[in-house]
């Protein structure tokens, strides 16, 4: 009996230890997404009793950086400790869209379930049809009226029955099929809905009750951002629009509804620490022992204890980490607006990064399909080259040189080209480039026609000596049939030899700049409106008749 009473009373006093916890629903107000994982701030509103409280924030992304938890407020109270634990047994609970796609299989599989029930009255009553179609009976006759009325029945009725069956084939299949699509997309966010979840006890001492307001916030894997660019030209004469905007996605089991954004260039997942430069030693290489790959890779126990591999240089082991991106699920939000989301951007210049803070809420879904977020437009000054290559390609490509670029806050990435109000194709955006000007391709121009043809009465190949010596001449033809003059870059090249029994040597250049490192040739024109224009050049060769060069 005293055990039983000490055993009431040990229960009753864990009772109350956990009526005193107190459960929290944590509001995101705040995503900071860099380009690898996001910040996210929420707000905890409570009431505190006098003395020690314990609060509990559940169903938190199990990927939460433990070393990056803060919790914050402003009151008479004083915040003890902060501790974060997985939680294995709840998972993610379900979002609007999984009760959606849930009500919406429960929905079409009673349909096909009363279609299937129907079906199978009609194949009863064809068999019923077809069982009584005697209607004879031994000592009657029947009228050849009588029998034409019997006759039409049957066809007509048997001929609905058919049909209809043939009807309802098609509506069945049609309901499974919407099911079963429903089903995989059910199923794909279950998977990502049944995840770990996590929790955050907060011990609180307060001196007085009252309500107060707590900030928390951490660092959560499985959400990022990558750029993309939308670059209009309207001709060659009108500035150029590059429309920066943001590929944001986030798979943390946790949706951000109603979220301000900001979208930061920082990227947690760098290291901090500087790199150090090691001394850079030489040696004699050595060849290794020939022997069986277990004896080779057998490791030596030194007598300091240290494990040496015969043959193996440490140095040499390279690990490869592989990045994994997680696209996920979203949704935009369904605020229309009379402006760009791009005029609600403020651009925060950091010391080591940029923040673009949108000041327009978004929801963002957890899911597999990335939020498109706009960021910011810009109008930027270039001037427009045509540019070929017609030893490549015959065709003319439209460049726009942008100055100044390096205030847009650019990062590498896609871009989406429109010119003249049409989408021309893809290019991509190289921010590591250290040139002062960034060259956009906008795309082919058919109206500019190149040609590349090769002289033969100009090609010779003779003998001189224990040489051969070979001579070749190209003609590039450039016909601007537009109505306005352009400039056109066009390139070119001759052989480089890596042998000094090969020589190679430039007869004519046709007045083009000359780079003796590469073999290239340039040649910058100017093609008045229906103008044609012609360059030409010539090399030679010469290397021993023995020989075959390779590279010809």
């Amino acid at each position: 009996m005293k055990r039983l009473c000490i055993f009431i009373l040990l229960l009753a006093q864990i009772q109350a230890f956990a009526d005193d916890k107190k459960n929290l629903k944590a509001d995101i107000k705040q995503v900071t997404v860099f380009l690898n994982k996001a910040q996210v701030t929420s707000l905890l509103q409570t009431s505190l009793e006098e003395g020690t409280n314990e609060l509990i924030v559940d169903g938190l992304p199990a990927g939460i950086d433990k070393q990056s938890i803060q919790v914050s407020g402003k009151g008479n109270f004083v915040i003890m400790s902060v501790k974060h634990d997985l939680n294995y047994i709840d998972p993610q609970k379900k979002s609007t869209e999984m009760i959606a796609l849930e009500d919406s299989i429960r929905f079409y599989r009673v349909q096909a379930r009363k279609m299937k029930s129907l079906n199978d009255v009609l194949l009863k009553e064809e068999q019923m049809i077809l069982t009584n179609k005697d209607i004879k009976g031994e000592k009657q006759t029947i009228t050849a009226d009588q029998l034409e009325d019997v006759a039409d029945f049957y066809r007509e009725r048997l001929e609905d029955v058919r049909f209809t069956l043939i009807d309802n084939d098609d509506k069945l299949k049609e309901l499974n099929e919407k099911a079963t699509r429903f089903q995989q997309q059910l199923d794909d966010l279950f998977n990502e809905r049944n995840k770990n979840t996590s929790k955050i006890s907060i011990s609180v001492s307060a001196r007085s009750a009252g309500n107060v307001q707590l900030e928390l916030l951490y660092v959560v894997n499985d959400a990022g951002w990558t750029p993309l660019y939308d670059i209009r030209a309207k001709d060659t004469k009108s500035p150029v629009q590059v429309n920066y905007k943001a590929h944001v996605y986030q798979n943390t089991g946790l949706d951000w509804n109603n979220a301000r954004l900001k979208l930061s260039t920082a990227n947690p997942t760098l290291g901090l620490t500087k790199p150090d430069l090691d001394p850079w030693y030489l040696d004699f290489y050595i060849e290794p022992p020939i022997g069986s790959m277990n004896e080779f890779l057998e490791p030596e126990v030194a007598k300091d204890e240290e494990v040496v591999y015969k043959g193996i240089d440490a140095d040499t082991a390279d690990l490869v980490l592989q990045e994994v991106v997680i696209v996920t699920k979203s949704r935009k939000n369904k605020l229309t607006f009379s402006k760009p989301i791009s005029d609600f951007t403020e651009v925060v210049e950091n010391t080591v990064s940029v923040e673009f803070d949108i000041a327009l809420p978004y929801t963002i879904l957890s899911g597999n399909n990335p939020q498109l977020v706009d960021i910011q437009s810009h109008e930027v000054k270039a001037d427009y080259e045509y540019f070929s290559i017609p030893k490549l390609d015959q065709d003319a490509f439209l460049v726009a040189h942008v100055t100044d670029w390096e205030t847009l806050n650019l990062l590498s990435g896609n871009a989406n080209i429109f010119f003249e109000g049409t989408f021309v194709g893809e290019s991509f955006i190289n921010a590591q480039n250290t040139s002062d000007t960034l060259s956009l391709s906008l795309g082919r121009d058919s109206k500019v026609v190149v040609k590349r043809n090769k002289l033969k009465e100009f090609t010779r190949k003779n003998f001189v000596g224990l040489n051969k010596k070979e001579e070749h001449a190209f003609e590039i033809e450039v016909r601007n049939t537009k109505k306005e003059s352009i400039s056109v870059l066009v390139e070119d090249q001759i052989p480089v030899s890596q042998n000094n029994q090969i020589e190679v040597e430039l007869i004519d250049g046709g007045g083009a700049i000359f780079d003796k490192v590469s073999g290239k040739l340039q040649w910058k024109l100017n093609i008045g409106a229906g103008e044609t224009k012609k360059v030409l050049f010539k090399y030679s060769l010469k290397y021993p008749k023995n020989k075959i060069v390779s590279g010809l």
